[in-house]
């Protein structure tokens, strides 16, 4: 028995059909775990073990005809050796850009692990927002995961529904401290036509600020005393949307505006004196925004977090003048620039998961109100954290971009507003160490900054850096960014 065993071993490996056949499905394998591409690469590697097991069947039939006496194998040890080292280079090559694909987000494989380790399924049963409001979305999540009982709001969170109330569609990314006292972050997300589980991603990137200004709970309890029902029963439409964004100061606009109380009844807009800022709730109808005018409800009650509208305690890490100022041509944080008036650009992180993002580039015209998608991934495929974003004008901007926990960064530069990006190369200069080292330590460059009618920008170490003080290289350009001339190696402070 072990004698046929051997030789049906040795006559398969030995094989070139199989050695050619293992070869390409290894070659499969690794290009699936890296770039995904299911349906690409499925049938080929169905095949392939198809064709295993039927070379495999084939051998163990005709094994079996052979006479006892005829056992011994033809094949020379050469040979054999000879196949044994092909297939155990093709197994370590492909092996090794596998494993490359699983870890550090250097593939597909790696989001999938990263899926089944953070991703959670949730029936949702609590989907009618007439009879449940926004309540049952979390307390079905709450049945499977357990949720902070103080939430904050990272974004917005977008709901749509049907003329009869059904939820078909939500999206959010909310967090909070769990019960260790942690930062625990979640994105909600839920289509209708898709499935009929809520998807929650645990551990994304959410920045915790715990601002009293990105709260929840005005949220709930505005949904609570308004009667969503009625609101939409005057549009004659199939579809309606829910959008909600924390705080936000609307000035002296009071388009749509309805001022309700506790009770829900309606107020006069003026309690709101000259400058409105509430935790506002929008009720839409998706695509006719300038049709026809959402209806904006700000609650005025006694909560805890009403006190918080017109004052800048919850503030903890910057003043909300700088949170809310638009300065012209002025970028308030890495992932949003503010071009001129009412025209800002934003990096939109469209999937997350710890360190790494996926992103679109957006634009409003009407200083927030409306956001349109001009380029739904401007880094080319590649993943990180925005560094940094510039505009000179409506046509020329660049975006930065970290990689490896902010140990080297890439820059991009925009011709056409956006619509498409090229990364820019800057020239590789080493330097050699006191003790005969060369290294080649500045590979981090900044986004530009205008100066004089110039464009000038510095690239350096990143987070690993410490040659020479952690210098940098400061490049000029006069053409927009075209091209870069080195100027000098500068000090942070310089």
């Amino acid at each position: 028995m072990k004698d046929k065993l051997k030789k049906i071993i040795i006559e398969f490996i030995t094989n070139p059909i199989i050695l050619i056949a293992y070869w390409l499905f290894c070659y499969e394998l690794s290009t699936l775990c890296m770039y995904g591409r299911y349906k690409n690469n499925i049938y080929f590697l169905i095949g392939c073990i198809i064709l295993f097991l039927g070379v495999k069947v084939f051998y163990i039939l005709k094994i079996r005809k052979i006479n006892k006496n005829g056992l011994k194998s033809t094949k020379s040890k050469n040979r054999i050796c000879i196949s044994i080292i092909i297939i155990s280079m093709i197994t370590v090559f492909y092996g090794v850009k596998i494993y490359k694909s699983a870890v550090n987000y250097g593939g597909k494989l790696s989001w999938v692990i990263q899926s089944v380790k953070n991703e959670r399924k949730v029936k949702f049963d609590k989907d009618n927002i007439y009879k449940y409001g926004l309540d049952g979305i979390f307390e079905d999540i709450n049945k499977k995961v357990k949720l902070p009982k103080k939430l904050y709001l990272s974004g917005e969170l977008s709901v749509k529904f049907e003329k009869n109330g059904i939820i078909n569609y939500f999206e959010g990314l909310v967090y909070g401290k769990n019960e260790n006292g942690k930062d625990s972050s979640y994105l909600i997300d839920y289509n209708k036509a898709k499935s009929n589980k809520i998807k929650v991603i645990l551990n994304g990137y959410a920045n915790p600020d715990y601002k009293n200004a990105n709260l929840m709970d005005p949220l709930f309890e505005t949904v609570n005393c308004i009667s969503i029902k009625n609101t939409v029963s005057k549009w004659k439409e199939n579809e309606f949307g829910l959008l909600y964004k924390g705080k936000r100061d609307w000035g002296g606009n009071r388009e749509g505006i309805v001022l309700v109380n506790k009770n829900g009844n309606k107020l006069p807009t003026d309690l709101s004196g000259d400058n409105l800022v509430g935790y506002t709730v929008s009720i839409y109808v998706p695509g006719k925004e300038e049709q026809i005018t959402p209806v904006r409800y700000n609650l005025l009650t006694d909560s805890y977090w009403f006190k918080f509208l017109n004052t800048d305690e919850e503030d903890k890490f910057e003043e909300s003048k700088k949170e809310l100022g638009f300065v012209t041509g002025e970028s308030k944080s890495n992932d949003e620039f503010y071009l001129k008036d009412g025209v800002r650009y934003k990096l939109n992180v469209e999937d997350k998961a710890t360190g790494s993002f996926f992103y679109s580039l957006q634009q409003t015209t009407d200083g927030g109100n409306k956001w349109v998608v001009i380029n739904e991934d401007p880094f080319n495929g590649a993943v990180g954290e925005a560094s940094g974003m510039f505009f000179i004008d409506e046509n020329v901007g660049f975006i930065g971009a970290t990689r490896n926990g902010g140990s080297e960064g890439e820059l991009y530069r925009t011709e056409n507003g956006g619509k498409s990006f090229e990364r820019l190369t800057f020239e590789n200069k080493s330097v050699t160490l006191e003790n005969g080292v060369v290294i080649s330590p500045f590979d981090f460059p900044n986004v530009p900054y205008e100066k004089d009618g110039k464009l000038y920008l510095k690239v350096g170490q990143g987070a690993d850096g410490d040659y020479n003080g952690n210098s940098s290289l400061l490049y000029v350009s006069r053409d927009k960014g075209k091209t870069w001339d080195y100027v000098k190696e500068v000090k942070d402070d310089n």
